[in-house]
């Protein structure tokens, strides 16, 4: 396809030579090779450490000029990510455009290109431009290139390059719209003030934005760079061009349009920086500084961009592009080297430097595409790439895809649209409207709207745009859709009232409906006068007058046009057609200049009116195209040497030759419209077609629009009674108010007006304010009376009347004249005191008010008074002529007259208030005076007022009155820390006062002082002020005189509060309140801070004591007291304090738990007092009693850390910590009531009384409280508890508020709860029996005090039948009880009577017997959906007399255990019987709170009773016994035989499972239980019952943290039971309790019935906490040496615990066989010491003890055989021996007992023991070999020694050696007994 010939060849060359002289980043491109090159990938390189802000690293190929194949740009993918760049930037639109999409259907300015024509106009400009084999890449293979770059973590920036560099699409603009796109004949660049140049491009370009937008590009490049630079090839060159003609805002506008474009679809705008302020123009418009800047020059000569520092100092974020770092196709002086490329910095932009940029690019130009091929440029790059990318900061970290963009896709079927993401296809159908409309809708219309995306049904939000009817138009319209069968409305809708359309969005699809509602309008008019109307559009069409005519109004209308309608027809565009290309329409012919060709009749003319212009239809015909009006062809002809214009038929126009008349039409019109020599012109009233100016006709396109005739509407509305109607014309609703008649009536304040000629009833209900006037009516005449100035109404009749009144005159009102004091001295206005100024006179209009005005206001609010003291204002009083203030000694007046707070002058006259609603008038002679107080500084937190003042100390010495007649008074601060300022007294401000005798009480004189008013400061606020007197006995004066000898003295008497700012502060205070001697002066709340007054007895002194608050500054410091456990604030106070003061760095606690002042507490206030901070809650004064008096520890104390970003230092806060004890637990594991005292939670009571003297409770949901005073808190349960019982308790310890606080009371269900019957629901039929005992309760200290454990308590230990023996029974059969409870198992206790007529165990007839029906059901109610388990139950009891009236004893007949935690619902049903019922005891509940829990698992934990475990110990024996199948193969163990037989197969003879041994007994004839019948035959199957002398072994894990055993006495009877080796103990309750027990060695258990006679120890249940799961399955074993155990202890053998001999020891199981044989017991009662030596007399013991009886020893007492064994305490055992022939003495005479035994004389007693008694010892396979020393031993025991080795009984040491004369220890021979005495056990059997 290439056709360059070789002078074009040469031109090019020649071009490329000149423009190398300018670096530009387009230019002309050369031809090179096409010899194709393998590719060079660029190596692997590593960026620098990634730089804050940086985002951007780019490699730009030029694939627009050039065309590269999506394999060649994918190989440059590769070569710049191995480089560390994160994008390639792909300018696909560059002078060429080399990459089509599928679809490049364009519509601009209302015409569509299809996609073929504007793909083939692009192609044909790719090819002009240049020529390849393959020009455009597919839309296939970009998505290819997108996605592969995705996956090597690159990013893709698009560019297409406008309104420059656009040669192809620039070409194809001018060839689809006819238009000449382009700038000044620029190839390349469009025209940017032609406005469809400007559309065409900016349509194209949204193609790629929305396409590149919709694979997550972030960035797209518009290029926007050298502007017609082909055309401007000088000087400041297009650029310059557009600044200089006025062009350049059009550029601007045209770059903010783009990137508006490209930000719309959500990414980020990027231009080259040329263009940009070019040459620092700034005037011509504002570019968008969203827009990256690509800074590749900063220009050359008079091309000057704007530099690079100054965009960036605008806001543009910049990429460093510098174009010295090009690689430009064609350009060998211009390809950058990987060695120049390894200098790049990303600072250094050309000109500037820019310290934060935002990215860096390496571009690849084409400028001369054929120069190299596509794998030349690869190769020739990659070296470069790879060192480029070695100099930018790594950005691999940076997200390089935005989420794609999806745009909304139009579809539409019945006249309706849809849009919405990926939509394919709608299917509409319109549908009836719903029943029910919402309020206000008149008429809906629906439709059944079902978009699809590829056949899917999309039910997401859309667009939908609805037709609407014509007549709609005009109301109110709403969209909406169904929802739950009710419209739901859609008020945010787009209304083309035009269209007659609707568009909304749809949150869903169902019905889609539009909803019309008439608009409402209100018209008001006035009795008696008409009123007109007018309103748009022919309201009256088909309606007739009149229009309304009802009681209230009557309307008329006339509708009448408004505006004519008419025609008027717009000039388009230029229409360029060519023999090639002709757009087939309808066109106008026109100069451009007001003239238009006009077809009158047959000829041609021209027009001025361009409606009269004649409409042309064009056509393609033949090789050239017509121009047809309908009637006429349109042609030319030659004429006077002028080419004219005349028409011919359509019958005629044969005659035309368009193909030889070269002056025919076609050339005529293609002249006359595109030529460039020719030019239709208007002249001489014709139309020519000739050479000359462009003065030129075309085709023209125009638009014609027609408007219709406008009408407007005249309603003339009279009104006939006042009221409210409607009126509906069309689509809106008109309500119609008419009014009554409307008359003015002006009033002046206090005066009267007269208003005559009034008719008809008055109304002034809701229109008359008597405050501002009164209104009375006589004789048709209206009296108004002006109260205040205001406005308001009254109707008479018909007539309404507006009445406004005014103050009126007030000028020649007196006025009032207000006198200044403070008691007897005058005082005056300001800060120097001042005769002149000690009144005012009060205006009257100031007080013409009859409501009047606050006095407070009208007078000064500070003064001086004449002593030169500052005062502040008081009161004002109103004092009578007889009563006046003065001067004079002694006169105050201050508690005479009548004070008030309010004055006015109305009506005349002027009065007074305390109220404004009761006003009194002043009277002649009246004085009214403004009183003042003081200010003084008696305290430096609160400024003093008072209207008396003593004198301070320094004037005591002048006053003869201090030596009897004085009271004295003191001001001290309590700040809210505790601390009191000043704290001693008499001090420099104590105040002395006279004390006349004029007052006495009880014959004491006092004095009275006057009121006191504390004012707050800028630190300091007062919340309370309190009284002391020095004593409360009045005649308990001070002693001494003061005045002469300052002694000192104290406050003693009682604390009251005098004032307090709210009930809170009083209360919290807990004290009481004031009352003065005289009964005159009270307490007060709220308001000022005063004291009304003080009576103080003579000779004493009174404390005023203001509590302070400091208020929060920026300075103060603040206390934070914190309740640890609720990790809330419970107090805080403040601590005014000079800038830079810090609380202590090391303040803290004295020691852990403190309650007094913290060490380093202090701080020096602003006022110079310490303040110290304090743990003790008792010295708050501001803190309640809930505190103040609770049981409470101050835990810890912390300092605030400073705050560096709010700039807060360290140290201006401390916390201190605290943990109360007012949340108290208590656990509940039974059912009885349960009793909680006031010393349970740890409440300090009055002295005498156990428990609280006031008290509330709520909160109960699991059962029922009783709290009464002098009681505790007695709790009953009434139902399972599901969870913790909550309890609030409010209580009081004494008798004021102050001791009252609120405590919270956890119940908490232990893992096992015992509930009695009550807590069922009972069906009809059953019935009680007995009643819980009122006045026993269950122990509250559950897991708290040692010994206690879950499941047992005193209260059932102590009565034999439980809760008094009360049971709930029925008879009636299908009478039910049900039970809900949570956890994950339940027991059922019964108490059911003997059916059986004997007590035979074996009693096989089960006719009379008891039947239970029991079923388990999840969740709350018995649903039987929800059956888990059911279960027939026989429930008779044998151990009951037959026959008896009363019932049986508790028992736990039916169990569910091991189910997941949760609800559920137990119903129990009695099935069948006789006589003998059902009867319920009590229920036992397992793990109510989920042990699965972290929280129940470690509150459990803190009581030794977390991860409980329990199982059936009856199931542990029928484990081992096998029971279930009726086995008689017991371990039995009877009398006979009850020696255990050692020997080492004991290990694996471990019985899985528990044992029941069983001694014979004779119970004087009773009847021997034997183990089978007790286990199979015996009661409910879910205990194991003990006869005396029986006992349970087992050997139990010793992991676990306690272990229980589940026991009852069976029938009520004492029961004697013993635990391992323990004391015996006794029990006779009937009810199931778990007892702790402690494991003997080995985790060892013996439970043993120890009783006399037959009464019945019942095992339930053995128990374990602390397992780590709660599996329900305690496995437990038994081993033989547990069985031993076991016998020896039913043997009445003591088994010592050996602290010495370890499990593990050699010895161990040989010192306890002898212990279980009760041969040895140790050295002590835990000791056996076996490494001690053993004598023979100790060796004589042992073999007697263990061979011989008691009884026969006995009858060896007193004998001695050997002279040393006379009175020896061996002397029986060596008698025995001796007899026996088992020793022979050391001599004849001598046996030596306190010898040590050697191993050699063991084996010889042994020996000869054996063989007196004709024992023949066995040989062993496993006997020692021969001892190495057995030459060492004696002669006299070689025989025996050999007889022992050989029997396996001596073994020798680990040497092989005997030793024989070595002394043998005790464990040494308690080996030796053990072997020998199993050995002949064994020949024993």
């Amino acid at each position: 396809m290439r056709k360059l010939s070789k002078t074009l060849l040469s031109l090019l060359l020649i071009a490329a030579m000149l423009a190398s002289f300018v670096v530009l980043p387009a230019a002309a491109e050369e031809p090179a090779a096409e010899q194709p090159t393998e590719a060079v990938q660029a190596a692997e390189t590593q960026s620098t450490a990634a730089v804050e802000g940086f985002d951007l690293s780019i490699v730009m190929l030029d694939c627009g000029r050039k065309y590269f194949s999506a394999d060649s740009i994918k190989q440059i993918i590769d070569n710049a990510s191995a480089a560390g760049f994160g994008y390639i930037m792909l300018g696909v639109g560059n002078d060429g455009m080399r990459f089509l999409l599928d679809d490049m259907s364009l519509t601009v300015n209302g015409t569509t290109y299809e996609s073929d024509a504007v793909k083939s106009a692009i192609h044909v400009g790719n090819e002009a431009y240049y020529n390849f084999a393959v020009d455009e890449l597919t839309q296939t293979e970009m998505d290819a290139v997108l996605a592969y770059a995705k996956e090597k973590g690159m990013g893709v920036i698009p560019m297409l390059n406008t309104p420059g560099h656009m040669d192809a699409i620039l070409a194809a603009a001018t060839s689809l719209t006819g238009t000449n796109c382009a700038y000044s004949g620029s190839a390349r660049t469009i025209d940017v003030t032609n406005s469809t140049a400007v559309a065409f491009t900016q349509a194209f370009v949204q193609k790629y934005v929305d396409y590149f937008a919709s694979k997550g590009c972030k960035y797209f490049n518009m290029g926007a760079d050298e502007y017609a630079n082909d055309m401007f090839t000088g000087g400041s060159m297009g650029f310059g061009n557009l600044q200089s003609t006025g062009k350049y805002s059009y550029y601007v506008e045209y770059v903010n349009a783009v990137a508006a474009l490209i930000k719309n679809a959500g990414m980020t705008p990027m231009a080259f920086n040329d263009g940009i302020y070019f040459n620092n123009n700034t005037s011509s418009g504002t570019f968008d500084t969203d827009i990256v800047i690509c800074y590749w020059s900063n220009g050359w000569s008079s091309y000057t961009p704007m530099p690079a520092e100054t965009l960036a100092s605008m806001g543009f974020k910049m990429v460093n592009t510098n174009g010295s770092y090009y690689w430009v196709l064609g350009k060998s002086d211009a390809q950058c080297s990987a060695s120049k490329a390894s200098g790049f910095s990303i600072n250094s932009f050309p000109g500037s430097t820019i310290d934060n940029p935002f990215g860096a690019m390496f571009c690849i130009w084409a400028d001369y595409p054929g120069a190299e091929t596509e794998a030349s440029v690869i190769s020739k790059t990659a070296d470069t790439i790879a060192a480029f990318g070695a100099k930018l900061p790594d950005t691999k970290d940076k997200v390089k895809w935005n989420t794609p963009v999806v745009k909304d896709n139009t579809v539409s079927d019945n006249g309706v649209s849809v849009a919405a993401p990926g939509l394919t296809k709608v299917t509409v159908t319109e549908t009836g409207a719903p029943e029910t409309l919402p309020e206000g809708v008149t008429e809906v219309k629906a439709w059944e709207i079902k978009p699809e995306i590829d056949g899917v049904p999309y039910e997401g939000e859309a667009k939908v745009t609805l037709k609407l009817p014509a007549e709609w138009v005009g109301a109110d319209i709403f969209g909406g859709v169904m929802e739950d069968g009710k419209v739901r409305l859609i008020k945010e809708v787009e209304l083309d009232e035009e269209a007659s359309t609707l568009t909304f969005t749809v949150p869903h699809f169902s019905t889609v409906l539009a909803a019309k509602a008439n608009k409402t309008e209100t018209i008001e008019v006035e009795l008696g006068t008409p009123k007109t109307v007018e309103q748009l559009g022919n309201l009256m069409e088909g309606k007739v007058n009149p229009l309304l005519d009802d009681e209230i109004a009557t309307v008329n209308g006339e509708s009448k046009i408004d505006v004519k309608g008419e025609t008027t027809r717009t000039l388009g565009d230029k229409v360029k057609a060519t023999t090639t290309n002709v757009v087939k329409g309808t066109y106008i012919i026109s100069n451009g200049n007001g003239r238009y060709l006009m077809r009158d009749g047959s000829s041609v003319s021209s027009t001025t009116d361009i409606l009269k212009a004649t409409e042309w239809t064009l056509e393609k015909s033949n090789s050239g195209f017509t121009l047809f009006d309908g009637y006429y062809y349109l042609r030319n002809r030659d004429d006077d040497g002028n080419v004219n214009l005349n028409l011919v038929e359509p019958a005629n126009a044969s005659i035309l030759d368009w193909n030889n008349d070269t002056n025919g039409l076609n050339t005529v019109i293609q002249r006359f419209i595109w030529d460039t020599t020719y030019y239709l012109k208007y002249s001489n009233n014709k139309w020519l077609i000739n050479e000359g100016t462009r003065n030129v006709g075309a085709l023209y396109k125009y638009t014609d629009t027609d408007t219709k005739d406008t009408y407007k509407t005249v309603l003339t509305i009279t009104g006939n009674k006042a009221g409210t109607t409607t009126l509906t014309l069309g689509n809106t609703t008109y309500t119609i108010k008419v009014n009554y008649k409307t008359q003015q009536v002006s009033a002046v304040v206090g005066e009267t007006t007269k208003v005559t000629n009034v008719s008809g009833n008055l109304y002034t209900e809701g229109l008359l304010d008597t405050s501002i006037a009164t209104v009375a009516i006589a004789n048709g005449t209206m009296t108004v009376t002006g109260v205040k100035e205001g406005n308001t109404s009254v109707r008479v009749g018909d007539t309404v009347y507006k009445i406004s009144v005014s103050k009126g005159n007030l000028d020649t009102a007196p006025s009032l004249t207000i006198e200044y004091w403070i008691t007897n001295k005058y005082v005056s206005e300001g800060t120097t005191y001042s005769e002149s100024a000690r009144s005012k006179s009060l205006a009257a209009a100031t007080a013409h008010d009859e409501q009047g005005v606050l006095i407070a206001d009208q007078v000064p609010s500070s003064g001086m008074n004449s002593d030169k003291n500052p005062v502040v204002y008081w009161k004002t009083t109103r004092l009578a002529s007889d009563n006046k203030q003065t001067t004079g000694s002694g006169v105050d007046k201050t508690r005479s007259g009548n004070d008030f707070t309010y004055i006015r002058y109305w009506s005349g006259s002027w009065s007074y208030s305390t109220d404004r609603e009761n006003w009194v008038n002043f009277e002649d002679g009246d004085q009214i005076v403004a009183y003042y107080l003081q200010k003084t500084t008696v305290t430096k937190e609160v400024e003093t007022q008072v209207v008396d003042w003593g004198n301070q100390r320094d004037k005591w010495g002048e006053l003869d009155y201090l030596r009897t007649k004085y009271v004295l008074m003191d001001y001290t601060v309590k700040y809210e820390s505790g601390e009191q300022v000043p704290s001693t007294f008499p001090t420099a401000d104590t105040l002395a006062f006279h004390c006349d005798t004029s007052t006495t009480k009880n014959n004491v004189y006092y004095r009275e002082i006057g009121m006191i008013r504390a004012k707050e400061t800028d630190e300091y606020e007062v919340y309370m002020i309190t009284l002391t007197p020095t004593s409360d006995t009045p005649t308990d004066t001070l002693k001494g005189s003061t005045a002469a000898g300052n002694n000192s003295y104290e406050y003693k008497g009682t604390e009251t509060v005098v004032w307090a700012d709210t009930q809170e502060d009083l209360d919290a205070s807990g004290l009481g309140t004031y009352t003065s001697i005289s009964g005159t002066f009270t307490y007060s709340i709220g308001g000022e801070p005063i004291v009304p007054g003080v009576e103080i007895y003579r000779k004493q002194a009174m404390k005023v004591t203001y509590y302070v608050r400091t208020k929060t500054t920026e300075d103060s410091l603040t206390v934070h007291y914190i309740d640890k456990t609720a990790n809330r604030e419970f107090y805080s106070y403040n601590i005014a304090v000079a800038q830079g003061t810090y609380f202590n760095a090391n303040i803290g606690l004295n020691k852990d738990a403190w309650k007094g002042p913290l060490v380093n507490g202090e701080v020096t206030n602003l006022k110079g007092n310490i303040q110290t901070v304090s743990a003790d809650l008792s010295t708050l004064p501001a803190l309640s009693a809930q505190y103040r008096y609770s049981d409470y520890t101050c835990v810890e104390v912390t300092r605030s850390t400073g705050n560096t970003e709010t700039g807060t230092p360290a140290g201006k806060e401390v916390y201190l910590y605290y943990t109360f004890n007012n949340k108290h637990t208590f656990v509940v594991d039974f059912g009885v009531p349960l009793k909680i005292k006031a010393t349970d939670i740890g409440v300090t009571v009055p002295e005498g009384d156990s428990y609280w003297t006031e008290a509330t409770c709520t909160g109960a949901v699991y059962g029922e409280t009783k709290i009464a005073t002098g009681e505790g808190l007695i709790y009953t349960a009434t139902k399972p508890m599901l969870g913790i019982e909550t309890l609030n308790v409010t209580l009081a310890t004494g008798t004021g508020e102050d001791d009252k606080a609120t405590h919270t009371i956890y119940l908490v269900p232990a893992t096992t709860v015992y509930y009695e019957q009550n807590v069922a629901t009972y069906s009809t039929g059953w019935d009680t029996l007995g009643t819980i005992a009122p006045d026993k309760y269950q122990e509250t200290q559950k897991g708290r005090t040692e010994g206690w454990n879950f499941g047992f308590d005193p209260y059932y230990e102590a009565n034999q039948l439980g809760a008094g023996g009360s049971v709930k029974y029925t008879n009636t059969k299908g009478a039910d009880a049900t039970l809900t409870f949570k956890g994950t198992g339940m027991e059922l206790y019964l108490r059911t009577l003997n059916a059986n007529n004997t007590s035979n165990l074996n009693e096989t007839d089960a006719t009379n017997h008891s039947y239970m029906l029991v079923q388990v059901y999840a969740g709350d109610t018995a649903d039987a959906n929800n059956l888990k388990r059911m279960s027939f139950v026989d429930v008779n009891n044998l151990f009951v007399q037959h026959g008896t009236d009363k019932y049986g004893y508790n028992t736990p007949c039916w169990t569910v255990d091991g189910m997941a935690y949760g609800t559920y619902t137990v119903v129990v049903r009695y099935v069948k019987g006789t006589t003998y019922g059902l009867a319920i005891d009590g229920f036992r509940v397992t793990n109510t709170l989920n042990p699965d829990n972290a929280t129940t698992k470690d509150f459990y934990a803190a009581v030794h009773e977390d991860n409980m475990q329990t199982s059936e110990i009856r199931n542990m024996v029928l484990k081992q016994a096998e029971v279930y199948n009726l086995a008689d193969n017991w371990y039995k163990v009877g009398n006979e035989v009850i020696d255990a037989v050692y020997d080492a197969e004991d290990a694996a003879r471990i019985i899985n499972g528990a044992v029941l041994i069983k001694q014979n007994y004779d119970q004087n004839g009773g009847t021997d239980v034997q183990v089978t019948s007790d286990l199979v035959n015996i009661g409910p199957k879910n205990e194991i019952y003990l006869n005396p002398g029986e006992a349970v072994v087992m050997t139990v894990p010793t992991t676990y943290t306690t272990v229980q055993v589940g026991m009852r006495s069976l029938t009520g009877e004492t029961v004697k039971y013993q635990i391992n080796s323990e004391l015996t103990k006794e029990m006779k309750s009937t009810v199931d309790m778990y007892y702790r027990v402690a494991l003997a060695d080995g985790g060892k258990l013996v439970i043993q019935n120890k009783s006399d006679s037959k009464q019945i120890l019942a095992l339930t249940k053995l128990k374990v906490t602390g397992a780590g799961t709660t599996t329900n399955d305690v496995s437990v074993e038994t081993t033989p040496e547990a069985i031993r155990y076991a016998m020896a202890l039913m043997r009445g053998i003591d088994v010592p615990q050996f602290t010495d001999v370890a499990e593990d020891a050699w010895y161990h199981d040989y010192v306890y066989d002898l212990v279980y044989r009760g041969v040895v017991n140790g050295m002590t009662a835990t000791t056996y010491e076996p490494e001690g030596k053993l004598t023979r007399a100790q060796f004589v013991k042992l073999l007697a003890c263990s061979l011989a009886d008691a009884e026969t020893l006995k009858t060896y007492e007193g004998k001695h055989p050997f002279k040393d064994s006379e009175g020896h305490w061996a002397e029986a055992y060596i008698a025995w021996a001796k007899d026996k022939g088992i020793v022979e003495g050391v001599s004849a005479t001598e046996f030596d007992p306190e010898a040590p035994i050697t191993r050699e004389q063991m084996a010889t007693i042994f020996g000869r023991y054996a063989l007196k008694q004709g024992i023949e010892l066995p040989k062993s396979e496993n006997a020692a070999g021969s001892f190495p020393d057995a030459g060492k031993i004696s002669e006299y025991a070689r025989e025996f020694v050999e007889l022992m080795r050989i029997a396996g009984i001596l073994n020798g040491y680990e040497d092989g050696t005997f030793r024989p004369q070595g002394n043998a220890t005790r464990a040494e021979a308690a080996k030796l007994f053990s072997l020998f005495l199993s050995i002949t056990d064994k020949l024993a059997k």
